[in-house]
């Protein structure tokens, strides 16, 4: 909750900002690039062949607007941020060596102009400064509610909102306070308004209609108050190596061009290593700002001359960086510092891998979701094994996850399976039925359904009567669908996936709610045949919450899901993973709960839309027959063909374990296999299913990653049955990893990555990124026991912890993947 501004009084406040507003357009007319209501003109500069200008002092820094100390959560900052952008001011943000001498760097919100502190103290002072700025008229109406939210809508209780109803219903548009436009006192009262958003209903109907009609605005101004918080200070020890190296580098360019503007991107990987690890491009960026706003320092004639500015300020002994180069135009290239390297794979052992440092949440992810009567087929796999590791992400940082899984138990078809349950099965009261193929059973019914009019008619008068609770028909549903949850947990079982149901059924009784809401705020458009539709901007089609004949389709369903998930579960990121084509719809849900106000504190709605499984034909892929695949044939066949091969390579006397143990070994690589074949590439893309490239021993795949790990497992076992090393005692007794050879300083700087790898992750939540990064591992760790010795070496106890350090970062992949992972092939 926003500070009373209790060391500025109105007069004060109003002084100060019409100081801001004269001393903005006094800059702009004298070339300062002040930012009065129009921007300053940019400066002219010489025409193509003119004579350059006669040396002269490097010209006055720009002046700019600066917020300092801007927070999240804070209403200071929220209003300032969301003047900016009404008002289009440019605000930047403020650093100490921007505030003025003897300023406290621990004070509130507060705006910089130049050498002066312009106001602080408040978000309605800074609000009202940005707006006169901005060109804004000053309106001593608009200043009286300004000071109506700041004495009588603050604290805990937001108050009686009655005036501001009263107002607001004799205002022209009934959705601004002041005029027939937005002003800094809608600004400063929706802001204060959102403080209190889940007492929403308790506020006059006009405040309601108020504060929605500004939700949109509120959202997008939420959403860039980031943009205006000072990054913290990052902890050099981070295991995100691009986060530590983009913050050595902007302090560097901080240090040596205080004005050069530089983008926080500006760390890449190097393409080619001979050059180094990484690439800073900060050089381009810095040198082009400075150069158009005439703030070359001497001596600084090209975006090179900045990179070796920054490249002598950084030194030769960095603690992180060594090997600087430039490379091209200005590229600054650099190598990890072996001696950073080694303290961090150190502080691995004996543990797990670094997890980011996150404020936890509650996640919904909506996954797999099949059909009831329906068996899982190959349409299913990949909707499942993403949600599953998307979960697995999401869990192993510390959030909250609820996994849905929002299965098809609901709709017009079950008039037709009971019919045909009934027929089939007269005495399913007595004797549950043996119904072992539900494809099957589905298609009878389908088949009756279109070519019996009689049983179609009898069939469609039985929706009506299980919808309303009929008991017997609710006996039957219930019987179709406890077979479906058997046939699915066949498939979950396979891949250690875990869900809860949360049914199509379940929203059944909430969805009138949902309705009533929509038509309550005027939402609802009454269409042909008194279908009640929702419509969308941008979508060419309505959102239908209930059809012609009074009855629920999809829309409804997931329109009551995400008002459930939103506000019973209180979810803060909800992901949907369904195939793309499924993508516009979402949209459009997504938007409507936005435009209703459902989405009132940040909350990230997702989908993660992914491709075909295709055959060998580039057709989606089904049986020889033209079948879908059952998804259960489909991943034994993998354990099939996994089985067959360890027994070829144990008569050939190429394997490690029993006949006995195939199975469970041949379980855990085949369903790993599948798994990984389609995890390791971008959800979004199709792809050829393949037994044979998924069961490949070499390459990209997971048979490949499984015996690598167990590569490791088997040089560990062999130190301690042949050489007496035992790696726990290594670790019990605090031996250090050195790193000597180029192969070892190489797996150390792959196993330093997952902090970026699950950096990335978490963002998109594509588990291709963990893919990618145990994939280089791997290849990094081949490369390593090829060139380095380590049985009977000097460097055997190192060497030993090296191995274990990367047995267990494959392990903790595998563990985000859902695949099983073995000791020994």
């Amino acid at each position: 909750m926003a500070e009373p501004e209790k060391k500025l009084s109105k007069n004060e406040q109003k002084k100060l900002a019409k100081k801001a507003e004269k001393a903005a357009k006094k800059a702009a007319m004298a070339g300062g690039g002040g930012p009065p209501a129009g921007g300053a003109p940019a400066a002219k500069q010489p025409a193509p062949g003119a004579p350059a200008p006669a040396p002269v002092a490097a010209p006055a820094p720009t002046l700019k607007v600066l917020l300092f100390n801007g927070a999240e959560g804070c209403s200071a900052t929220l209003k300032a941020v969301w003047a900016a952008t009404h008002y289009s001011v440019e605000v930047g943000v403020a650093k100490k060596k921007d505030l003025p001498a003897g300023f406290p760097a621990d004070k509130k919100p507060a705006l910089v102009y130049g050498n002066d502190v312009v106001l602080g103290g408040g978000g309605n002072a800074m609000c009202k400064a940005i707006a006169l700025m901005g060109g804004a008229e000053y309106s001593f109406e608009a200043d009286e509610w300004c000071e109506f939210e700041r004495t009588s809508m603050r604290g805990k209780d937001i108050g009686k909102l009655d005036s501001l109803g009263a107002a607001l219903e004799a205002s022209p548009t009934g959705v601004h306070i002041v005029g027939e436009s937005d002003s800094m006192a809608d600004i400063c009262i929706i802001s204060a308004l959102s403080k209190h958003a889940d007492k929403l209903s308790s506020w006059p109907a006009s405040v309601q209609t108020y504060y929605k009609a500004h939700i949109p605005a509120l959202e997008r101004v939420k959403a860039a108050v980031a943009n205006y918080i000072p990054e913290p200070p990052v902890d050099l020890n981070d295991p995100r190596m691009i986060l530590v190296l983009t913050q050595i580098f902007l302090d560097s360019f901080e240090s040596v061009l205080p004005n050069a503007t530089v983008p926080k991107t500006l760390i890449n990987k190097c393409a080619n290593k001979k050059h180094g690890d990484f690439q800073c491009s900060g050089a381009m960026p810095a040198f082009a700002s400075l150069k158009k706003s005439g703030g070359l320092p001497a001596g600084i004639t090209s975006p090179q001359q900045v990179a070796q500015a920054i490249v002598a300020h950084l030194g030769a002994n960095h603690v992180i960086l060594s090997d600087l180069s430039i490379q091209g135009p200005g590229f600054i290239c650099c190598r990890i510092a072996g001696s950073y390297l080694q303290q961090q794979v150190q502080n691995l052992v004996g543990k797990s891998l670094p997890k980011p440092k996150i404020k936890p949440q509650q996640c919904v992810v909506d996954f797999s979701s099949p059909n009831i009567a329906k068996e899982m087929h190959v349409g299913h796999l990949r909707s499942t094994i993403i949600g599953e590791s998307v979960c697995r992400v999401l869990e192993f940082v510390g959030h909250k996850v609820e996994r849905v899984n929002h299965v098809g138990d609901w709709g017009t078809q079950f008039g037709m399976l009971i019919q045909y349950l009934q027929e089939e099965y007269p005495d399913f009261s007595e004797n549950m039925p043996n119904i072992t193929d539900l494809t099957e059973f589905y298609k009878c019914a389908k088949k009756r359904f279109d070519d019996d009019p009689d049983f179609k008619k009898t069939a469609q008068l039985n929706v009506g009567k299980l919808q309303s609770g009929n008991e017997d028909f609710l006996k039957m549903w219930k019987i179709l669908c406890d077979i479906s949850r058997k046939e699915f947990q066949k498939v979950y079982n396979r891949l250690d996936v875990t869900t809860h149901e949360f049914g199509e059924s379940f929203y059944n009784d909430k969805i009138p709610a949902v309705i009533e809401e929509f038509e309550k705020h005027g939402m609802i458009s009454i269409e042909e045949g008194g279908a009640k539709c929702v419509f969308v901007k941008g979508a060419n089609i309505p959102l239908m919450l209930q059809k012609s004949d009074k009855g629920y389709g999809y829309d409804s369903t997931d329109m009551a899901a995400l008002k459930y998930r939103l506000q019973t579960i209180g979810a803060h990121r909800i992901i949907v993973i369904t195939d793309f084509s499924q993508g516009d719809h979402f949209v459009m849900c997504n938007q409507a709960a936005r435009d209703i106000g459902w989405v009132n504190a940040g909350q990230r709605l997702q989908h993660i839309g992914f491709g075909t499984v295709q055959g060998e034909d580039g057709k989606r892929f089904k049986t020889r027959s033209g079948d879908t695949v059952r998804l259960v044939d489909l991943l034994d066949e993998a354990v099939s063909r996994m089985e067959k091969s360890l027994l070829e390579r144990i008569d050939s006397g190429k394997a490690n374990i029993t006949k006995e143990e195939v199975h469970e070994v041949a379980e855990a690589i085949g369903y790993g296999a599948v798994k990984y074949f389609d995890l390791r590439r971008n959800p979004t893309s199709n792809y050829k299913f393949s037994y044979d490239a998924m069961l490949d021993t070499k390459g990209d795949t997971a048979v490949y990653l499984l015996y690598a790990r167990v590569r490791f497992e088997s040089i560990m076992a062999k130190a301690k049955a042949e050489h007496g090393v035992d790696v726990e005692e290594l670790i019990k007794n605090g031996e250090k990893i050195v790193l000597g050879h180029p192969s070892e300083r190489n797996l150390a700087l792959q196993l330093h990555a997952f902090g970026d790898a699950i950096e990335t992750t978490l963002d998109d939540l594509f588990p291709y990124h963990i893919c990618e990064y145990v994939y280089n591992l791997s290849i990094a760790a081949s490369e390593f026991v090829t060139n380095c010795r380590v049985l009977g070496s000097e460097e055997m106890k190192s060497r030993l912890l090296l191995c274990h350090v990367t047995t267990m970062a494959m392990e903790q992949c595998f563990d985000l993947l859902g695949i099983r992972h073995v000791k020994r092939i």
